[in-house]
């Protein structure tokens, strides 16, 4: 398998973004810090934005090696898990 190699940018909008460095294309993720936030991380919101970029790999990384949770085979009263189909479109997922 080759190598991808990902660089952070700061889109237009003041997003943070990771993308393939050979590419153009849609950001692979994108993390958006509200004016408050922005206001008080000042100069430390990219080096924050990178630490969770570099976290959101790495659990990518852990789900491509060992598999993706089926959720009929999690154990029931599992937190990490929200049930999916009872969340409209409309709602915002919650993860505790």
């Amino acid at each position: 398998m080759s190598d991808m190699f990902l660089e952070i940018i700061e889109l237009d909008d003041g997003q943070i973004a990771l993308r393939r460095a050979d590419s153009n294309d849609e950001p692979i993720m994108r993390i958006s810090f509200s004016d408050d936030v922005r206001e008080q991380l000042d100069e430390e919101c990219i080096d924050v934005a990178k630490v969770m970029l570099t976290a959101g790999i790495h659990m990518i990384s852990d789900l491509n090696v060992k598999g993706v949770v089926d959720p009929d085979d999690a154990a029931e009263g599992d937190s990490d898990l929200t049930d999916v189909e009872a969340l409209s479109e409309d709602t915002p997922r919650i993860i505790h």
